[in-house]
């Protein structure tokens, strides 16, 4: 959060991510970003992204590409990697979004054009980066503790900011996922579920999770789809909630990873055969 004081006193200044946008709620630029993947090819090296301004003021937006990718961390949170350092598969310092700054009014759009410009030779394969469009609020909220008169005034500029993926893809490419270990364990009135994946092929798996619980018989007792893109390796912690009073003893649980995922257009996706394994559940605290 930026912070403007008036007086001449010191601005504090940071970044909120968009995540914490909306407590801002109408005073805060907010960001639409539309597709939320892009793929760019070596035949087809420009693609371009729509962003929106959807709240009540006027904003500066800036985009720049940093190379990045989804991994977990140690508690088996999704997060995103984003690095500045040299990387075989970034392609952040050859991806160009053109205009890089702009000023929308509120209730604007604008198109950002992006331009892949690979190094000559490139190996064949997928290379990877995050576009991130900031915004920042063109007319900061007045922000003053109305209690007490004397009290400075100051005027808050939220900074928000979106990430999203863009991938460029050059002669063969190819992907699958192999499922390593495996834990379920029973926890109150849910499983959890621990799993280590590693890619196969030269460019990421995007796909879906699905996760089903059945019981001694066989029977299902419930189910759930996470979506996953596994770039390198992770180890992702999902949750299957259980319906109270339901004995655990004997369940098992299907692991099954597949590319059939409809929250991206088919034709961005790398297709692959699903692979899956079956692991039985442990009670909470059994090694």
């Amino acid at each position: 959060m930026r912070l403007r004081l008036v007086g001449g006193r010191a601005a504090k200044t940071g970044v909120a991510w968009c995540a914490l946008g909306r407590l801002a709620g109408a005073q805060v630029a907010g960001i639409a970003v539309d597709p939320h993947m892009v793929v760019l090819t070596a035949t087809r090296p420009s693609g371009e992204i729509t962003v929106l301004n959807p709240h009540a003021t006027r904003a500066e937006f800036s985009v720049d590409l940093r190379f990045g990718f989804a991994t977990t961390d140690s508690a088996g949170k999704l997060t995103v990697q984003l690095s500045d350092g040299p990387d075989s598969a970034s392609a952040a310092g050859w991806i160009v979004p053109y205009p890089s700054r702009f000023t929308l009014r509120a209730g604007a759009q604008r198109t950002v054009r992006l331009l892949a410009q690979p190094p000559s030779p490139l190996v064949d394969g997928e290379y990877w980066a995050r576009i991130t469009v900031h915004a920042r609020d063109d007319a900061p909220a007045p922000f003053a503790d109305t209690t007490d008169r004397t009290a400075a005034r100051v005027r808050i500029a939220m900074e928000t900011a979106t990430v999203l993926p863009v991938f460029f893809r050059k002669g063969v490419v190819s992907t699958g996922v192999a499922i390593g270990a495996v834990t379920a364990t029973a926890a109150s009135n849910a499983v959890e579920v621990r799993a280590t994946l590693t890619r196969n092929g030269n460019a990421a798996f995007i796909g879906v999770a699905h996760l089903v619980l059945r019981d001694s018989t066989g029977s299902t007792i419930a189910s759930t789809d996470r979506q996953l893109a596994v770039y390198r390796s992770m180890q992702p912690r999902w949750t299957i909630i259980v319906p109270q009073g339901i004995p655990l003893g004997g369940c098992t649980v299907l692991v099954r990873l597949s590319t059939d995922r409809h929250d991206v257009p088919r034709n961005l996706l790398l297709q692959t055969r699903s692979v899956e394994t079956v692991v039985t559940v442990s009670a909470e605290g059994a090694p």
